[in-house]
């Protein structure tokens, strides 16, 4: 009796305990899958001790039947919930896909089938003397049992082999917790092997043993397991990273990685495992991925259908608590589209700088074309200015700078270039003497050669700033501007004796060449054709006076009247 007490306490705390551990592990569900997972462990062992305790309280048949169909049914359900807690544990990045909770109730249904219909095949208890007897509540099974046992038996070996290959495979630093796990279930396989061989023929202690494997396994998830191994905030903080992120350890095989890294390593090799952590980096992408010192460096891969793939990667290396290198954090941005953007504006550029130099060698071309025209066009107004035969300014341009040179005068208010009185402004008109004879002694051409040279006389011996042209014929106009009547006579006789003293030479004919002159100074109110007048009146005095000699118009304008030129 005292036995069955204390079975009875040992039940009720186990349910008790395994019912705080769901409570708790049910709160913090969000913290990881595997939290959640324990939780729905711990109530199905929570459920499967009670129902175990209960049923040594009974005596009734039909009442310890249903409470087997709880205890089954909890069984079947810790055995399936350890698979994923394993699942869970070993990937943190896991998730209970929904499809897998109608395919774990198809089990516990047909269990329950069988133990409710048990009475009318006994295929699961062979007899029902167990529920009745109190020394004895160990049943007999038939092979539905068996067959209940051997999948359990299944879900929990595929739970074990789970840890052991992650205890194996898995990152150094996590071995210890997978090793904590696997001897986590050392009290719950004790309790099992004690109920099937009967050597407690009152009760079966699985339940206690599953129970206390829920208290450890809640303690390494939460103490150990947590802070470094499922943390889901972390899980999605990693994946919403937009580079690739990989841990290795410092024999390069894979500690960690986020989504966007299992993407490029699967893009850049099709045929790499689901499942990555464990694999050898270096394996995977060859020694041009090998890391070395803290650095930054970019990579060119070729993917697996043959297109580029350029990624900037950071290398941060990590260290133990010794301070010695335990591996290397590395961090890869697929720049891809960055490259080629700059290589399109690269060579965007390169083209622009070519049409610029294009440019500006065309400009080049057209300014020098434009200077050609400029020179040339400045060539065409200079030679529509000059008299063809002498090279000197013709009867136009003679009057444009008459106009332009009376204004000045005018505008100067008396005070000239020179600062004296007057208009400031004088002209002389000269008349080669009897130079219709040397045409008709000579011929014209000697006649022209008297002109060039007597051009070349009168161009020489003036200022830069006075004009010579010719007037027309043998007639020839030197304006001074800035001078004064008696200045421009001054300057007149000058050239008069400076022709005389150079003969010209021509057609085998030596010629002195002389000259008559008449000067006029501008008046006020007197127009450029007032003072050609001037001049001209005063050229008819110098002739009438004997010619080669030079005479002055004097103040005022020249009567009316007066002929205008000379025969030679």
């Amino acid at each position: 009796m005292a036995g069955q007490v204390f079975l009875l306490l040992l039940f009720a705390l186990a349910a008790a305990v395994a019912g705080v551990v769901a409570a708790v592990g049910w709160r913090r569900r969000r913290t990881a899958p595997a939290v959640g997972t324990l939780s729905l462990v711990s109530a199905a062992i929570a459920a499967w001790s009670a129902a175990e305790g209960l049923i040594l309280l009974t005596g009734d048949p039909g009442t310890a039947l249903l409470l087997a169909v709880v205890k089954y049914v909890g069984v079947g359900a810790a055995m399936a919930g350890f698979l994923y807690l394993s699942k869970a544990v070993a990937d943190r990045g896991w998730r209970l896909p929904r499809r897998a909770l109608p395919l774990l109730s198809i089990e516990p249904a047909l269990v329950t089938a069988a133990i409710v219909t048990n009475p009318r095949h006994h295929l699961f208890f062979l007899s029902m003397d167990w529920a009745v007897s109190p020394e004895m509540r160990i049943p007999e099974f038939g092979p539905l049992f068996w067959a209940h046992t051997g999948y359990s038996y299944l879900l929990f070996g595929i739970g074990a082999v789970r840890l052991v290959r992650a205890w194996a495979r898995g990152p150094r630093a996590q071995r210890p917790l997978y090793g904590l796990l696997l001897l986590s279930v050392a009290p719950s396989t004790l309790g099992n092997v004690v109920g099937l061989l009967a050597l407690v023929r009152t009760a079966d202690l699985t339940p206690v043993g599953f129970c206390v494997t829920a208290v450890v396994v809640y303690w390494l998830l939460v103490h150990r397991a947590l802070p470094e191994l499922v943390p889901v905030a972390r899980d999605r903080v990693f994946d919403m990273i937009g580079d690739a992120v990989v841990t290795i350890d410092a024999s390069s095989r894979i500690l960690d990685l986020n989504s966007v890294a299992e993407d490029v390593l699967h893009r850049l090799r099709p045929g790499t495992p689901d499942r990555v952590i464990g694999l050898s980096l270096r394996e995977l992408l060859g020694e041009v991925f090998t890391p070395a010192d803290d650095g930054e460096s970019d990579l060119v891969f070729t993917d697996g259908t043959g297109r580029r793939l350029d990624l900037n990667v950071r290398t941060t290396p990590l260290y133990d608590r010794r301070g010695e290198r335990a591996g290397w954090a590395m961090v890869a941005r697929d720049v891809t589209a960055l490259n080629r953007q700059r290589h399109e504006l690269e060579r965007a550029n390169s083209r622009l700088r070519r049409q610029q130099d294009e440019l500006e060698q065309a400009n080049a071309r057209l300014r020098d074309q434009l200077h050609t025209i400029e020179l040339l066009r400045a060539d065409l107004a200079e030679q529509a200015a000059r008299d063809a035969l002498t090279g000197l300014h013709n009867r136009r341009h003679l009057m444009d700078v008459l106009h332009r040179e009376a204004a000045t005068a005018d505008g100067d208010g008396g005070n000239g270039r020179d600062g004296g009185n007057g208009g400031r402004l004088s002209l002389a008109l000269l008349d080669i003497d009897h130079f219709k004879q040397v045409n008709d002694r000579y011929g014209h051409r000697v006649g022209d050669d008297v002109l060039v040279r007597f051009a070349q006389l009168l161009s020489g011996g003036v200022r830069r700033d006075d004009t010579v042209a010719r007037y027309g014929g043998e007639e020839f106009v030197v304006v001074f501007p800035g001078t004064d009547e008696a200045q421009a006579r001054s300057r007149v006789e000058a050239l008069l004796e400076q022709v005389a003293a150079d003969p010209v030479h021509s057609g085998g004919h030596t010629l002195r060449v002389t000259f008559s002159a008449g000067v006029a100074a501008l008046s006020p109110g007197q127009s450029p054709d007032d003072l050609l007048q001037a001049a001209d009146g005063a050229l008819y005095a110098a002739k009438r006076g004997g010619r080669n000699r030079v005479e002055t118009a004097g103040p005022g304008p020249e009567p009316a009247g007066t002929a205008t030129g000379t025969a030679a």
